[in-house]
């Protein structure tokens, strides 16, 4: 497992996904492909963490390939919660779990990400079960495309 450096911020919503390429060219050499790739070699898994923010529980949906270490990545959750670890781009996952638990944001824009891909380390993540539904059928959907679009060359 590697330290958390690269975090995609992501939203998915009406049945798309986009990526908040943050201005980085780090973000745009097809990491984020390669990353999937590897998790639908492996085959999806889901799992979930919960973690005690301002005396809330706040559960973050995790998706990863199987074999991923999830409970070793939970630590990095928390890190990134409390805005304890460093990257590359601000990821804004401290501002999503500080609304999640009712804390008022110093954001002048709202948020809209509300899915993370670490794809150094194969793992996406959310804050609700209902974006974790969405995402696995959104990543069922990309993995079928690209079967079908092997099949055909």
């Amino acid at each position: 497992m590697k330290t958390p450096w690269l975090i995609q911020r992501c939203e998915l919503g009406d049945g798309k996904f986009r990526y908040d390429y943050m201005g980085s060219s780090e973000f745009e050499w097809g990491d984020q492909a390669e990353s999937l790739k590897r998790i639908f070699a492996s085959g999806m898994r889901t799992d979930s963490a919960t973690m005690n923010i301002e005396g809330k529980e706040v559960v973050v949906h995790m998706l990863a390939g199987e074999g991923f270490a999830f409970v070793d990545y939970q630590p990095y959750l928390r890190q990134l919660a409390e805005d304890e670890l460093r990257l590359q781009e601000q990821a804004g996952f401290d501002e999503a779990v500080k609304a999640q638990v009712g804390i008022k944001s110093n954001r002048r824009f709202p948020l809209r990400t509300n899915v993370w891909f670490d794809f150094r380390n194969d793992v996406l993540w959310t804050l609700t079960e209902d974006n974790l539904g969405a995402l696995v059928s959104f990543l069922e959907d990309i993995k079928g495309g690209w079967a079908l679009k092997r099949s055909l060359e």
